[in-house]
Formats: C-alpha cells, structure tokens, sequence
C-alpha cells in the first residue's frame, strides 16, 4: 500500500488503502479522505490535498517508465 509521512508533520502517515482513498493516521487518532483531500469520515478531518493527490498517483509496474539501461539489458 503507498504511503508517505508528511514534510512538515511527521506524526501523519498518508495511505492509499484498498478503496482508492487516503487513510490519515495520527497515533491512535484517522481520518479518510477522497483523492482530492475531501474528508469522508474519523477524527482527524483536515488533510494536506496535494500530499493526498500524490499518494494516490501510484501508477502500477507495468504503466511505470523505466530507464533505457532497464529495457536495454531485458532485449
């Protein structure tokens, strides 16, 4: 599951759980947010929208790009 701490709060873990939404995690305190950063539901009800649409931009392996020393070596 991708996830990211935040810069500039390092106790909030952002996680893209398995809806496609962002789960906020504070200690025992969460949130859920949308994409957008949009609160859906917890204790924890303002997120950083930029960190939320960053998380949840993990393209799968195969849509990834990969260097040309990659490809190179695969034939």
């Amino acid at each position: 599951m991708p996830s990211i701490k935040h810069p500039f709060e390092p106790d909030f873990l952002y996680q893209v759980d398995e809806y496609g939404n962002i789960r906020i995690t504070n200690g025992n305190q969460w949130g859920v947010f949308t994409k957008e950063g949009i609160h859906l539901s917890g204790d924890i009800r303002h997120a950083d929208p930029q960190l939320c649409v960053w998380v949840a931009n993990n393209p799968s392996q195969e849509g990834q790009l990969r260097s040309s020393a990659v490809t190179a070596k695969r034939g």
